[in-house]
């Protein structure tokens, strides 16, 4: 059973453990063998970053990197699995992730393997988890920061990795961590957000939460105007609660903690934050290291900085330019040669698909950047010398993606690169409108969709202006234009900001000045037979088919036994840490949910449907009637239903029986579990015809 000890342990929670590999291939065991379906599956393997493509056969394996942070050795270990167990090249992602590609499902246990041994994790980089925790790009190196936000982002991954009550929430959540106000970490577009703040001389953070981007964007609301760095994992505690009481478990679509904004309005949902922050301050959680606060100095603050950054140790930050985030194997491992030869400390993976060599000496910087050219990339002078663009792999891998965003960013990035008026502006394409690209918060972004041409679909781009995810405006959505000309859309576009722009207007200020006639003005030289095969779509042969059938596992489908466990096992977790803290009433209180799930999950087990709002009476009198033949499970539940007004200690013991004993009525082969609901005994000896 769970270790469900109220005493803290003296280490953090590591982000691999060998255990997580012997769960993995379990779960692949079970699936390979039928005894478990498609839906099943894929609500397991998610977990463990295992994520289906639109090639059958082959999985995309997310690899976590908290905080952006990569350091050497982790690099060479990618580097060397995606040339053993991958096709093609790896990814850099805007949640700082590294995605790599093609990898047979049989292998995929094997490559796992190669990874944990390696300390390096896929755990929950996908699934209905606490994705990655974001950093911001220059984390570690600013001077203006006060705390370096990916060392935080670190340790909250940390203290809530494997957590049994953030395995199976209803949706996923993304988090992330800005060192300073500036907020570079993009606070406002996440679900939950920590800026680093000082208050009357104390450093600590203010906390944002509700916001996100794909079909219904919003900015985040203010929660919490301050709380200290040991608070920070009770906050997410906070956050999680909240998700799994209110959050919609029956339209996938609707689950994201953005529609619990929208369901109780920002003041009530301001007010039942604060509530359960309230309610879980102060009990035991995951060890905490003390953080390194320093004293910010100002300087100039780029959005997508690349370049030689004059970090606060004294030391140069070099951002390399990674085109789409695009690298191959060789590359990676080049740049991980490279950071070693210049004696920098670390790679840090940036929000904007770049990478970054920290605590580099500055007699290095010309090596270092002699060196990345001659891989293929670059140090620029400056952000304000090249375009950023930021594109998510769309059709080329993506089973929801609806458009070839990949592919289009490569042709849009190559005009981008000799277009004058391209340099210092930000465009970000998303195959879908899921916003992976993040397409919302860019000078220009474009979101893919299907539309019909005389009666036959082709590929289409609707346009956006002016998005920033500093300050939580979401761009502005514009006209939707043939994917085979949204190259020659963006060229006219950049080219009317660059000559009618006023001093200082942004593209949004100018965008809407403009209107819609105005930008249909700037777009009327467009013609769709100006298009060269408007109907394929960019880097494909074959004639666009349309918006995608199948259903992408962004929004995957959780098992409710393993949601049912989990609370269960957080129920005990939860009792033990009241009772740590002297709180024996709600001690008793969580005990009794934990007996609630305990129910749940085994009535599950006999397809019982059971809602949400079900009782704790009506659950116990439902597995009566169902199990009246398994004295073992009557037994257990009746001595955690005597015990839980009496001595907390005798409740909590009966509590652990009963989750023990529901878990092996579950999961008993089937003919056992069958002759256990029923009290078949002669079944169960295999006396039965």
């Amino acid at each position: 059973m769970l270790d469900a000890s109220p005493v803290q342990p003296s280490h953090s929670e590591p982000l691999v453990r060998l255990s997580d590999l012997d769960e993995y291939r379990q779960g692949l065991e079970k699936h390979l063998d039928g005894q478990w379906d498609d839906e099943r599956w894929t609500a397991y393997r998610v977990r463990f970053g295992v994520y289906g493509q639109k090639q059958p056969g082959v999985q995309m394996v997310r690899i976590k990197i908290p905080g952006g942070i990569l350091p050497i050795a982790w690099a060479r270990t990618i580097a060397q699995a995606n040339r053993r167990f991958a096709v093609g090249d790896a990814h850099f992602t805007t949640r700082q992730d590294v995605q790599i590609y093609h990898v047979p499902l049989a292998r995929s246990a094997d490559l796992l393997e190669f990874l944990y041994s390696n300390g390096v994790t896929t755990r929950e980089a996908c699934g209905n988890t606490l994705r990655n925790m974001n950093a911001c790009a220059l984390a570690g190196a600013c001077p203006r920061e006060l705390v370096d936000a990916g060392r935080v982002a670190e340790q909250l991954a940390r203290a809530w990795i494997r957590h049994p009550l953030v395995q199976h929430m209803p949706r996923k959540a993304k988090f992330t961590v800005s060192g300073c106000a500036t907020d570079c970490g993009a606070s406002s577009i996440h679900d939950l957000g920590f800026i680093a703040v000082e208050r009357d001389g104390q450093p600590g953070f203010r906390v944002l939460a509700g916001g996100g981007l794909g079909g219904q964007p919003r900015a985040a609301v203010e929660v919490l105007p301050f709380v200290t760095e040991a608070e920070l994992p009770t906050v997410v505690e906070a956050f999680a609660r909240l998700h799994q009481k209110y959050s919609n478990r029956r339209d996938r679509s609707l689950a994201r903690i953005k529609f619990v904004v929208k369901r109780f309005g920002e003041e009530k949902f301001v007010a039942l934050f604060q509530e359960e922050f309230e309610r879980v301050k102060g009990l035991p959680q995951r060890p905490w290291a003390p953080l390194s606060w320093r004293r910010a100095s100002e300087a100039a603050v780029a959005r997508s900085p690349v370049g030689v950054v004059d970090a606060h140790d004294g030391t140069k930050a070099v951002v390399v330019s990674v085109p789409l985030g695009i690298v191959s194997s060789d590359q990676l491992e080049r740049l991980a040669d490279i950071a070693d030869q210049a004696g920098a400390r670390e790679l840090r993976i940036t929000r904007d698909q770049n990478v970054a060599l920290l605590g580099v000496a500055g007699d290095k910087v010309a090596l270092v950047a002699a060196a990345v050219r001659a891989i293929g990339f670059d140090v620029p002078a400056s952000a304000e010398a090249v375009p950023d663009v930021v594109s998510c792999p769309g059709t080329t891998t993506c089973r929801i993606g609806i458009t070839n965003s990949q592919n289009f960013a490569r042709e849009a990035l190559a005009q981008a690169n000799s277009d004058p008026a391209a340099k210092g502006l930000s465009l970000h394409v998303s195959g879908c409108q899921n916003s992976c690209g993040l397409h919302h918060v860019a000078d220009f972004g474009l979101h893919g969709m299907a539309k019909k041409i005389d009666g036959r679909s082709a590929p289409h781009y609707q346009l956006h202006f002016g998005g920033d995810a500093r300050t939580g405006e979401i761009a502005l959505s514009g006209p939707i234009v043939p994917a085979k000309l949204a190259d020659r859309a963006l060229s006219l576009l950049r080219s009317a900001y660059a000559s009618a722009r006023a001093e200082g207007e942004s593209v949004r200020a100018w965008a809407e000045r403009q209107g819609k006639a105005g930008l249909g003005a700037v777009l009327a030289p467009l013609d769709p037979d100006q298009a060269d095969a408007v109907f394929v779509d960019w880097g494909d042969a074959a004639d666009f088919a349309g918006a995608p059938t199948t259903r992408g596992e962004c929004a995957a489908p959780f098992a409710m036994d393993d949601l049912f466990a989990d609370l269960a096992d957080d129920a005990l977790i939860s009792l033990d840490r009241y009772q740590a803290v002297g709180q024996e009433d709600a001690a008793r209180a969580a005990g009794r949910v934990g007996v609630l799930y305990a129910a749940r999950r085994v009535l599950h087990a006999q397809a019982v449907p059971t809602d949400d709002d079900i009782t704790l009476d009506a659950a116990l009198a439902s597995v009566r009637g169902t199990f009246g033949g398994n004295a073992d499970l009557l037994a257990a539940f009746a001595a955690a239903e005597a015990s839980w007004g009496g001595i907390l200690a005798t409740f909590r013991e009966a509590l652990a029986v009963l989750i023990d004993t529901v878990r092996e009525v579950v999961e008993a082969p089937p003919v056992v579990a069958e002759a256990a609901a029923v009290g078949d005994l002669s079944a169960i000896l295999g006396m039965g015809e």
